[in-house]
């Protein structure tokens, strides 16, 4: 693995072996790490298995990772071209990316995935030359063509088939700490009744499921934030994501992460790690802030 960080962007170039990678919700816990990781199968294959679905990756196709989610791959013998970046870098409003978590697109085949993955390769051939002025310019560049890749109408359509469904999935976000927020809320706001609702979440298992998996990978993100400020109470947490009570959040959180919010961040275990990972984990953790 060869890597370059580029103050707000990691790079990478990977030839690896095969084998066996699981991300668990503990370590997603305990690290932390807000980011979104992309991998351009130069050759090579995996299966990926997430929550909700399993993907096939093979050469010419990237695959997507939203580093707050689990994960677990098999792999063959891989070489691959990575990007780390974070959410914050992208234009993500709606939670395209946490959607598109684990799935694989064809990039030799289309133009603006293309461009992206010959721009980072182009950019790993001339990374040890560039000035520290170059660098905000070049991440930035990156930022904007990765969220092209993201919004472009082909994805989108996997995840919302309507113009309405991505508004909503907006006015979600920005409502998540509302208390109110449910059903009938949202078809009063967007005048829809309830069968076509239900029908724009049926994906999602329901809006109401959609709502309250939003809610918990919000609260994870806030009990796991690593910028220096004090830990938040889980209380706090828990109203702040619309929770009435602290014990009905509770329950929701392990049911869906495996272990309870008090311990989100706590490190409970020193596993055997190669020499430079706690210096990645350093980089990952600073950039952009």
């Amino acid at each position: 693995m060869t890597i370059w960080y580029l103050n707000e962007i990691i790079l990478g170039w990977v030839d690896a072996p095969a084998q066996h990678l699981e991300r668990s919700n503990r370590q997603i816990a305990q690290q932390g790490l807000d980011h979104v990781l992309l991998q351009f199968y130069e050759s090579g294959r995996a299966i990926v298995e997430t929550q909700d679905h399993t993907a096939s990756v093979e050469s010419g196709q990237v695959v997507i990772f939203d580093l707050m989610q689990a994960v677990r791959i098999d792999a063959t013998a891989v070489k691959a071209t990575s990007l780390m970046i974070p959410r914050a870098l992208l234009s993500d409003e709606v939670g395209i990316i946490a959607s598109l978590h684990g799935r694989a697109f064809d990039y030799d085949s289309d133009p603006v995935r293309r461009l992206l993955y010959t721009y980072l390769r182009g950019l790993t051939e001339c990374c040890d030359a560039l000035e520290p002025s170059h660098l905000h310019g070049v991440t930035q560049a990156t930022a904007k063509l990765c969220s092209a890749c993201f919004r472009r109408q082909d994805d989108l359509r996997r995840i919302a088939d309507t113009e309405a469904n991505l508004s909503i999935r907006n006015f979600i976000q920005r409502e998540l700490g509302n208390r109110a927020l449910g059903v009938d809320l949202i078809t009063e706001r967007f005048g829809l009744s309830r069968a076509t609702l239900y029908r724009l979440f049926e994906a999602d298992g329901g809006v109401i499921n959609y709502i309250r998996d939003r809610r918990l990978m919000g609260a994870m993100r806030l009990l796991t934030q690593a910028n220096g400020s004090k830990r938040p109470r889980v209380s706090a947490v828990a109203y702040a994501m619309g929770f009435a009570e602290e014990k009905t959040f509770s329950r929701a959180f392990k049911r869906r992460f495996g272990f309870l919010p008090r311990d989100a961040g706590l490190s409970t275990a020193s596993p055997v790690s190669p020499d430079h990972a706690p210096v990645l984990l350093s980089w990952i953790k600073a950039l952009a802030v």
